[in-house]
């Protein structure tokens, strides 16, 4: 076989492995529709770690049939230059050729283990424009405004594919007028627009499901989200939202990603985009489960953010981490984090951590997650790092981080959306919003623990306040099941010498947790927000609290926060059992 007939091969076996991929991926997405109307969610949540995992599976297997084409050099540069052509030339006409592109990519980064990036073998910069060019037929359907509202909102609730089954289609279509039109009365706008874009396929997610429009006006947008929950007796509205800043919440990283059938990837990124302009392109290929070509474009977004400024990569601000150190500059939206070599929390280990941060990823994060990507054997200018962040990073991670000339080169590194840590927030915000704050902060608690999630430590540095003012969790260092903790009550002193012990006068495992110990540590000294903290989470420091969760986890009793006011909150729907993996105990 010659070389141009084995980098043509090479180009064929990467093209039909990505493809047989995207096949599975979009099968599982069209069975799962059927699991969510049937709201069976440990179906939805197994088909959804089933999607996760299906990219790394491709991967494998696609670099296992390469093996007898590369035989003794799969290193060839000049090979791969040339099979990289090739793969552009199988993959010009397909619709969703950017994800296709992100596949090679794969291929060969583990191929060569490419430190930075390879132009030569690798698409950084997309050969094809994803923003130009006319979109699909049929991606979604505009309805011009008429003043028949109840009609207009009807046929927007008839127009997804597959089609839904109303319970009442007539009486849903009824409220969303009323909504629409208390939405304008409060904006103190007439209740009318030119037309509605409504998007064929239906997003959703474990009981969370959606129709996604846009209404326009006067050359504006502004969007439609209709919320839809099933029932036995058929689909209902159960909310409708018309503010961009509530649609931001919807789409936050910090929920699992949604379930889309879409044909053309980039055409819906672009509509999405329309309505979103504050969230950047890689998150929205992120929000429908393109994660991985999401992580492509976090990369390229990070690579023209440096060229265009000339802020220095800078420790991150907050408390540092035991078992983390974390940079960033002070104009990029995210954080890096790095593993330290050693640690100052006892029992924690490299590969517990990895497992954590793995099984964050993988699950579901209720909202109170942070959603991190995952990186190997990047390189920047070593001139880009301040001489404190380099030092920190050299000294608590040099197994990690080297330099390499005029490089600073990370083997292994997450990057995560950058928050203000609690304890830093409460200190520069208002007292209003200090009060929101530590109440959500609490809230975060209470909803992570709903979900068989223990947060472990609970330190205000270990939360964040999301740029949508949301507080979330993105420490994993202790994370586990709370089916998996043993709450208990602080024992009483046994003698006069236990009560003036400065050592525990009990017995005490890895599993046990003591609530009632935690107060000095997380209420707020600060009279307001001390009272404000107890009002509503007081309960946080009996054991009752958390022998009642821990019940209702067993019993299958899980609440789970929805991005919007229900119509019907006490709509019974079946209970979501603990059938994942995520997190795992300590």
């Amino acid at each position: 076989m010659d070389d141009q007939t084995r980098a043509e091969t090479v180009a064929e076996i990467i093209h039909d492995g990505f493809y047989t991929f995207y096949a599975e991926f979009k099968r599982l997405t069209r069975e799962c529709r059927r699991w969510f109307d049937a709201r069976d969610w440990n179906a939805v949540q197994d088909l959804s770690h089933q999607r996760i995992d299906l990219y790394q599976q491709y991967v494998s297997r696609t670099l296992a049939m390469l093996r007898p084409i590369l035989g003794e050099t799969p290193q060839d540069v000049a090979l791969w230059r040339e099979a990289h052509v090739a793969y552009g030339d199988l993959i010009a006409d397909r619709i969703e050729f950017e994800v296709a592109e992100t596949f090679f990519n794969a291929i060969t980064r583990k191929t060569f283990r490419t430190v930075g990036v390879n132009r030569e073998i690798e698409f950084l910069d997309s050969d094809f424009d994803t923003r130009h060019g006319e979109p699909l037929p049929g991606q979604f359907r505009r309805f011009r405004f008429g003043e028949d509202l109840d009609r207009l909102f009807e046929a927007v609730l008839a127009h997804p594919r597959p089609a839904v089954r109303w319970r009442d289609i007539k009486s849903d279509a009824a409220w969303l007028a009323r909504r629409f039109v208390e939405a304008c009365r409060a904006e103190s706008q007439a209740p009318r627009f030119d037309h509605v874009d409504v998007l064929k396929p239906l997003f959703f997610r474990v009981r969370e499901g959606y129709i996604v429009a846009r209404m326009c006006r006067d050359g504006r947008q502004r969007p439609l989200l209709i919320a839809v929950q099933p029932t036995a007796a058929g689909t209902v509205v159960d909310g409708a939202i018309f503010d961009p800043v509530a649609m931001l919440q919807v789409f936050s990283s910090t929920h699992s990603y949604f379930f889309v059938d879409v044909h053309k990837p980039a055409d819906l990124v672009r509509f999405l985009g329309s309505l979103m302009p504050q969230l950047t392109e890689s998150e929205l290929y992120i929000a429908i489960a393109h994660h991985r070509h999401g992580k492509t474009l976090i990369y390229r977004e990070l690579v023209d953010h440096i060229a265009h400024t000339q802020d220095p990569f800078v420790m991150a601000p907050g408390i540092p981490g035991l078992v983390m150190t974390v940079f960033t500059t002070p104009s990029y939206r995210n954080v890096f984090k790095v593993i330290r070599d050693r640690f100052d929390k006892p029992g924690a280990t490299r590969e517990g951590i990895l497992r954590s941060y793995r099984d964050v990823f993988r699950g579901s994060r209720v909202g109170r997650l942070a959603d991190t990507q995952e990186y190997e054997h990047l390189a920047f200018d070593r001139s880009r790092f301040s001489p404190e962040c380099l030092e920190d990073l050299l000294a608590k991670a040099g197994s990690t981080v080297r330099v390499e000339g005029d490089s600073v080169v990370l083997s292994h590194l997450y990057i995560e959306e950058k928050m203000t840590p609690l304890n830093l927030y409460l200190g520069q915000c208002s007292a209003d919003d200090a009060e929101r704050a530590i109440v959500d902060y609490g809230a975060a608690i209470k909803e992570l623990a709903a979900n068989d999630i223990f947060a472990g430590d609970l330190l205000w540095k270990n939360f964040g306040v999301t740029r949508h003012g949301r507080l979330v969790l993105y420490d994993y260092d202790e994370i586990c099941p709370l089916l998996a903790c043993r709450i208990r009550r602080v024992p009483q002193h046994a003698s006069y010498d236990d009560e003036l012990s400065d050592q525990p006068y009990y017995a005490t495992s890895d599993a046990d947790v003591f609530p009632e110990e935690w107060a000095p540590f997380i209420v707020p000294r600060e009279p307001r927000l001390r009272a404000a903290f107890l009002h509503h989470h007081a309960d946080l420091f009996t054991p009752e609290f958390w022998w009642r969760k821990q019940q209702e986890i067993r019993d299958g009793d899980v609440w789970i926060g929805l991005p919007y006011t229900p119509r019907y909150p006490g709509l019974h729907l079946p209970a979501l059992h603990r059938s994942r993996p995520v997190p795992r105990p300590r």
